[in-house]
């Protein structure tokens, strides 16, 4: 008889580990199946200690061990790919089952037995586990041009196999799957295999055991997910498209894959490089800081500038030759007709649901900007009352700087007082097209009308299949995109200047850049501030100014790269809501937590505050060696919270 000490691969499940008993010896690191309440959950097996040195300890124990209901088999990665999910669990505030089922392809544990076992099986054993403390990790970063990139890939690639290693090139979605294996199977396509969540699973156990027991190196591209595949002779990860928010899972427990990705490379001493057209300022701030080396002098351009189409919203004119508001202008029009003239299809890029980010002079037309910074002003009142019932006047607030002021302005133009609110999300993008192109397939992709990766797949082979079809999406189309598309348009890149993100400079050289990417022919840009600087500094190719300005106000104000925040968000009652600001407020003080209702502070009855720490990176650190430590006090007190609050670390924006 034997006590079995295992981790469930499970999400939603509090505790770390459980114990049971077998009557046969199982060996460290196979997955067993475990009973949990009503249900069957699969889990791995940690530790195992002969039933006879522990009697007195089972004598003592005040609960009746059940028993594992069965052995699935070896588990289907390496033992250090379970260390990464141990040390992820602390830097996300999670546990080791929730981030392998996380990271693990379901399909790989539900068909256990049809895997290949042509690898020497790796048991979950740190003791025995022998680093090479002499081998120093190389990390790199290389941001240039896509077509520069992808050349010298083929060349490391090439080197790679020579010196008989592996290569895995990670990247955010589907689409960068299919264009990547266009540029590298060229000669070596036996040798290159694709790895992605769209696989049927009779493709993807196949593809997998033909990638383990292929003797010769080979080119893995693949999602974040296949980072588990067990190749030894993997000796290069490189995580392409870097600055992608696809990198980044939307649910708990909100894993980075880029930060997972580097903290395996670490353990596994595998080469990294961080590539992308354009880096994230985090990423190019580590290399200024001499963390990171380089593949070469970062570049700070932007291609294709010349198939960029601005339009001047403020100069729409109505028949009369009056100017006049419109969510499409007569040039974005103008394109729609002609593409469903020719069956061609066309993408309308806009920011989330609802948001009523700008606000216009209905007289002038002129945007009203903040004084400070010249970012577009959101109109805020009493839909963002928070659960305390304490109601503030309306106020215009600048979501870069902070500077608030009262409705009482006037147009800085023309002195008007008829300033009008416009909010120009993917709701109002649908209702205009529609009225505009009744007879048009329309389909639109957010995070309020799909609410599941399947309806977003359903949804995109829907838009694929009828030619001339209108897309109208979020950044949320770019992880379904995996075809080109033939036009394209941003309806409102003053409603992106106004989202309360800190990232929002990046997040629009990112959009621009995949939108080009995607795009066959030209994109439409509207704006009713085309002098912008950045729309400026995008039209012009040279971005450098902008990455400084932004390290500039990231530093003044307090976030990412100088402070590590974690984000901490509950959804409650009015009343359960006053608790939880009281109870954040006192096992957090020492850490001077911000407490504030969300953007949208009440959906169905339900209020929504957010809470952010701001910590220095040192105390928080991505976990790649020994010594250095993320804060124990603060992982204790974030421990101590409840399910009912969810906890994000590295949040993408602090809505």
């Amino acid at each position: 008889m034997y006590i079995v000490t295992v981790i469930p691969i499970q999400k939603g499940f509090q505790k770390e580990n459980l114990t049971y008993f077998s009557p046969t010896k199982i060996e460290l690191g196979n997955i067993v199946v475990i009973p949990i309440r009503s249900k069957n959950v699969d889990a791995i097996v940690i530790n195992i200690d002969n039933v006879r040195d522990l009697k007195s300890d089972i004598k003592k124990a005040n609960f009746q061990l059940k028993k594992i209901i069965s052995i699935k088999g070896t588990s289907p990665f390496s033992s250090n790919f379970f260390r990464a999910c141990e040390i992820m669990k602390d830097y996300t505030v999670s546990n080791t089952g929730t981030i392998i089922k996380t990271l693990l392809p379901s399909t790989f544990l539900e068909n256990l037995k049809e895997l290949s076992k042509n690898r020497k099986d790796e048991i979950i054993n740190k003791e025995q586990e022998v680093e090479s403390e002499n081998v120093k990790q190389e990390k790199l970063i290389f941001q240039a041009l896509t077509p520069d990139r992808i050349s010298w890939y083929r060349t490391l690639v090439r080197e790679a196999f020579a010196k008989k290693q592996s290569v895995f090139i990670c990247v955010p979605t589907r689409f960068d799957i299919e264009q990547l294996k266009i540029e590298f199977t060229k000669g070596i396509s036996q040798y290159v295999f694709s790895f992605h969540g769209d696989l049927s699973k009779k493709t993807l156990i196949n593809t997998y055991n033909s990638c383990l027991n292929e003797a010769h190196p080979i080119l893995i591209i693949g999602t974040g997910k296949f980072l588990s595949i067990p190749r030894s002779d993997i000796k290069t990860i490189i995580i392409e498209n870097e600055n992608s928010d696809a990198y980044k899972q939307f649910n708990r427990p909100y894993i980075d894959i880029r930060t997972f990705a580097e903290i395996l490379s670490s353990i596994n001493k595998t080469k990294l490089i961080f590539g992308d057209t354009l880096l994230r300022p985090d990423t190019l701030h580590r290399h200024d800081e001499g963390e990171l080396g380089e593949v070469a002098s970062p570049l700070f351009r932007l291609p294709q500038a010349e198939r960029q189409i601005i339009v001047d919203m403020k100069e729409q004119l109505d028949s009369n030759g009056a100017k006049k508001f419109t969510v499409l202008s007569d040039t974005t029009q103008n394109m729609i007709n002609y593409a469903l003239t020719n069956n061609e299809s066309v993408v309308l890029f806009t920011i989330r649901k609802g948001l009523a980010g700008v606000t216009v002079c209905h007289d002038c037309g002129n945007t009203l900007l903040c004084p400070t910074c010249s970012t577009p002003v959101v109109l805020y009142g009493s839909k963002q009352r928070n659960a305390t019932k304490i109601v503030n006047s309306r106020i215009f607030m600048c979501n870069k700087c902070g500077r608030k002021e009262t409705t009482e302005v006037r147009c800085v133009e023309c002195q008007s007082w008829n300033l009008t609110p416009l909010g120009i999300g993917t709701d109002r993008v649908y209702e205009e097209t529609r009225k505009l192109y009744p007879n048009a397939k329309i389909i639109q992709i957010d995070k309020e009308t799909v609410s599941s990766d399947k309806e977003a797949r359903e949804a995109m082979i829907e838009f694929y299949k009828n030619p001339g079809s209108i897309l109208i999406g979020t950044e949320m189309i770019f992880s379904y995109i995996n075809k080109e598309v033939i036009h394209s348009a941003i309806i409102s890149l003053d409603g992106l200047l106004s989202i309360p993100s800190f990232n929002i400079t990046q997040k629009i050289l990112h959009i621009i850049e995949k939108l080009h990417e995607i795009t066959k022919r030209n994109l439409i840009i509207q704006t009713r501030i085309p002098e912008n600087p950045i729309l400026e500094h995008i039209l012009a190719g040279n971005v450098l100014p902008l990455y400084r300005e932004d390290l500039k106000e990231r530093k003044q104000f307090g976030y990412p790269p100088f402070k590590r925040l974690i984000k901490i968000t509950f959804t409650g009652s009015a009343s359960e809501t006053e608790k939880a600001r009281a109870f954040i407020d006192k096992l957090l003080g020492e850490y001077e937590p911000q407490i504030f209702s969300a953007f949208v502070g009440k959906i169905k009855g339900q209020y929504i505050t957010n809470t952010v720490i701001k910590i220095n990176p040192s105390s928080w650190p991505i976990l790649t060696t020994e010594n250095r430590k993320i804060n124990e006090h603060l992982l204790e007190c974030l421990r101590h919270l409840s399910p009912a609050f969810s906890i994000n670390v590295d949040p993408e924006d602090l809505l």
